[in-house]
């Protein structure tokens, strides 16, 4: 019986000692009773920015908790973009962070102030050239 509560106590001992923060990345699902059509109009409506842009650089911030990414905007649909625009995202994985490519073209949903704009696997960014919602977009214009 001793030997059953020692190693009762030592397995609770070790699993306390193990503990581990995880992060878990959870998004809601398109709904299915919405067309592609209003699934684009819907998230271009809860963005504050849609463009197109070149992934210009890809910089890990200093605090570690996600990247900068630098686009070269062609362009947009939503916001008051420039030229060049810088957003944030997570580091991937359980973050909801998006990973993207260096010369690579995206179409960005991105939230937050037109200063501090985010994106993540979450919103419907996507490599352009994988991307059917441009037809629903409209023309677009150019950066400022």
């Amino acid at each position: 019986m001793n030997r059953l509560l020692a190693l009762i106590i030592c397995a609770a001992t070790l699993v306390g000692f193990s503990w581990i923060e995880a992060r878990a990345c959870t998004c809601a699902l398109p709904l299915p009773n919405l067309t592609l059509k209003q699934q684009v109009k819907k998230a271009q409506k809860q963005s504050r920015a849609v463009f197109v842009g070149k992934v210009m650089q890809v910089v890990q911030n200093p605090d570690a908790s996600g990247v900068s990414v630098k686009f070269l905007v062609e362009k947009s649909w939503k916001g008051r973009l420039t030229r060049e625009v810088t957003i944030s995202t997570g580091l991937g994985g359980g973050d909801c962070g998006y990973r993207f490519e260096v010369g690579e073209s995206y179409l960005v949903y991105a939230s937050g102030a037109n200063k501090l704009l985010s994106t993540s696997i979450c919103q419907r960014t996507a490599p352009r050239s994988e991307n059917g919602d441009m037809k629903h977009l409209g023309k677009g214009r150019r950066p400022l």
